[in-house]
């Protein structure tokens, strides 16, 4: 007997997500109406109880552990590895499918064959817009990246398109990697994610691939994906900070050249600067402790080691 492929693998990687995991299925399965759909779960060694709820509550998914955390990328490439769909749904756990999306988006796959990724339109908790495409990374966005004062972050100096352009279908640079439709066919052609990168820059690195060999990457408003953010990255601002460094300056480096890459260690320099000369004056007024200020030096260090 041919078993027939499914239409979307929804490939999903967990650390820690026992809070959110349950309501993310339940609203795969509570929506997939009109698309054959797979779920896999690569969970990259949470020490809660994610796999513990994922066997006890649904019988139909794979699930794919034991090999510890080895990085959004790595897990993610797991999973597209073992998918048997004509397409892939990458999201991450926090988020959650609104009625009528995965088949929104695929039939707009499979009317688009040139379009090789595909971001929903993201919107936060209380339904307000959460800006999910982006343009690709510059030497003045990493500017304000250490001056944030400078540039609000939803700026379009500062990589974002304008609220107003997200009610309609567009073409866009790079997609937010917490809901990201893709081809199976993109995904033969240039592979997965790289691997090296280990949080943030991912999917960004992966977009610029699909550009620089001709895919097109689409924005769809008619298809509405809930993500609450931050669920994973948000305990640990320090070593966020390093790992952001480390992923930026390899982005820059591999696709950007040399010159990019020097000039953003200028820019990091002087940044770290900046940083120090804040760190400094609160510790001076109490506001942080020794030990906070030891922990913030040795993170600057590493940033300009990037």
């Amino acid at each position: 007997m041919i078993l027939k492929e499914p239409d979307i693998s929804v490939i999903i990687v967990t650390y820690n997500s026992a809070q959110v995991i349950i309501p993310c299925i339940d609203s795969i399965i509570n929506n997939s109406q009109g698309a054959d759909i797979e779920i896999l779960i690569v969970d990259n060694g949470s020490t809660d109880d994610t796999c513990k709820i994922l066997k006890q509550n649904y019988t139909d998914i794979t699930i794919i552990s034991g090999h510890g955390n080895i990085g959004f990328a790595a897990g993610n490439n797991l999973g597209l590895q073992a998918a048997q769909g004509r397409h892939f749904f990458v999201l991450n756990p926090d988020t959650e499918i609104s009625s009528g999306a995965l088949s929104t988006l695929k039939d707009y796959a499979d009317s688009h064959p040139k379009v090789g990724m595909i971001a929903p339109r993201v919107v936060n908790p209380d339904g307000t817009l959460q800006h999910s495409t982006f343009r690709f990374p510059d030497l003045l966005q990493a500017f304000y990246g250490f001056f944030e004062k400078l540039m609000p972050i939803d700026s379009t100096r500062n990589g974002r398109y304008l609220p107003e352009e997200y009610g309609k279908e567009r073409s866009v640079e790079h997609i937010l990697g917490a809901a990201i439709f893709v081809q199976r066919k993109l995904w033969e052609k240039i592979g997965g994610m790289d691997d090296n990168y280990k949080l943030y820059f991912e999917e960004t690195d992966w977009c610029y691939r699909a550009r620089k060999q001709n895919w097109g990457l689409h924005y769809l408003p008619s298809a509405t994906i809930m993500h609450r953010g931050a669920h994973s990255t948000s305990s640990s601002p320090e070593r966020n900070s390093v790992l952001f460094a480390q992923s930026q300056a390899r982005f820059y480096r591999i696709n950007l050249g040399m010159f990019s890459y020097i000039m953003l260690k200028l820019i990091a320099l002087i940044g770290i600067e900046y940083w120090l000369s804040r760190s400094i004056l609160a510790l001076l007024k109490g506001k942080i402790t020794p030990t906070q200020f030891k922990i913030r030096l040795q993170s600057y260090l590493d940033i300009l080691l990037a």
